[in-house]
């Protein structure tokens, strides 16, 4: 009987033991799927969190930050971009549009009337010059004036006299030679003094001038002064240098085995090699006959057709002859900005006293030439949009700068 209760208490333990061992295996299972579903619950909430943040594209700048920035907007321009003959040269202006003054006689500056820069007209003032010579040269003329009616009177005289035969033939050739003489002292005088300005009809009046003007012998803008009040100029000194840019035009150098591409009536673009993102256009108007044996170039001269600001005689160019004119729009290459392969422009959405708001927008980049490249639009046209045109770089700056400040927070 003893035997029997013992097998009994046995059985109880083992069913007590799996009972146990049953209770925490459920309860370690069920805590691992709790752990899986807040892991997964909070996986989903951080997938949330992710999805709702964008990638903002805008930015809004204070305008005084974009002039503080160097950053400039304006619009999309066509540029020729096609086929192309690339071609270096200057500036220059045809012998008659320039002119160097210089005094006839040497004399002392008393007075300078222009400055560097200044516009000046054909026989317009722009210097006085002092020298006792010039009342003497003043003074020689009007006894020469006074002389002349002597001279004439005895002239006339002595040939009436010569027909009756009262005076001889070699008194009156003296007379006759001493009166030409005299016309030819005083037309040399009235021209010496014409050709330094000095008013004849005022100096007939008596009224004697103590200094001499210099003229502007065209119409232009001076260029060199090289002279000041007190310095003593001698003959044939330079002072002045007057331009006359309205006929300013390009000298290219064309290459021998490309000459046969040029001709008359080609259009032309160029840029200051100074100043690359500002283009220029012009025409072709002649073509050299002859070749630089030292260059095997042939010149080639382009009329400027448009804006002249800027360009001064003898600065040098870049210039491209176009071929085949296909005009494109384009920016300059400062609009553009590259990420990851990718090129983008930024164009305005807004403006008002204070603020500019811009957009970034992706497109494609197609020719590059003289600073500009070629803009097409991926999504839809924005040819007429207004876009950064300059210092592109700098806002995608301050636009990925604002995006890494918004990820700390």
């Amino acid at each position: 009987m003893k035997h029997i209760y013992k097998i009994a208490a046995t059985l109880l333990f083992v069913l007590l033991l799996v009972s146990c061992g049953n209770t925490s295996e459920t309860k370690a299972t069920g805590d691992e799927h709790g752990h899986e579903e807040k892991a997964e619950a909070g996986h989903d909430e951080q997938g949330d969190e992710h999805g709702e943040e964008e990638v903002s594209n805008k930015i809004t700048l204070e305008t005084k930050q974009l002039e503080v920035m160097n950053i400039e907007i304006g619009t999309i321009t066509e540029v020729s971009l096609g086929a192309k003959l690339k071609v270096n040269g200057q500036l220059e202006l045809p012998p008659q549009n320039m002119a160097s003054v210089s005094a006839l006689i040497g004399g002392r500056v008393q007075s300078v009337d222009v400055i560097e820069g200044d516009k000046v007209r054909k026989g317009q003032v722009i210097a006085h010059l002092s020298n006792p010579e010039f009342i003497r040269m003043q003074q020689e003329y009007l006894s020469a004036k006074s002389n002349i009616s002597y001279l004439e009177n005895d002239f006339l005289r002595k040939k009436e006299l010569l027909k009756d035969g009262i005076t001889s033939s070699k008194s009156f050739q003296q007379s006759e030679a001493a009166y030409f003489n005299g016309k030819a002292t005083l037309s040399a005088s009235k021209a010496t003094l014409q050709l330094m300005g000095v008013s004849i009809s005022t100096l007939e009046k008596g009224t004697i001038v103590a200094t001499i003007p210099v003229i502007a012998p065209i119409s232009g803008h001076i260029q060199i002064v090289e002279i000041n009040i007190g310095k003593f100029v001698s003959p044939e000194q330079e002072m002045f240098e007057i331009v006359d840019n309205e006929y300013l035009h390009l000298g290219l150098k064309v290459f021998e085995k490309d000459i046969d591409q040029v001709e008359i009536g080609q259009k032309v673009t160029f840029s200051l090699t100074t100043r690359p993102d500002k283009i220029y256009n012009a025409e072709i108007f002649a073509v050299g006959k002859a070749f630089d044996m030292q260059t095997r170039a042939v010149k080639v001269h382009a009329k400027i057709v448009g804006d002249h600001d800027g360009l001064l005689t003898g600065m040098f160019v870049d210039a491209r002859v176009i071929t085949k004119s296909k005009k494109v729009d384009a920016l300059p290459n400062e609009a553009f900005v590259t990420e990851k392969g990718l090129d983008y422009i930024f164009i305005q959405k807004s403006r008002d006293a204070d603020d500019v708001e811009l957009e970034r927008i992706q497109v494609n980049r197609g020719k590059s030439d003289l600073g500009y490249s070629e803009v097409v639009f991926i999504k839809q046209n924005h040819k007429d949009t207004i876009v950064v045109i300059k210092g592109a770089y700098y806002v995608n700056a301050e636009l990925n700068k604002g995006e890494f400040e918004e990820h700390e927070h």
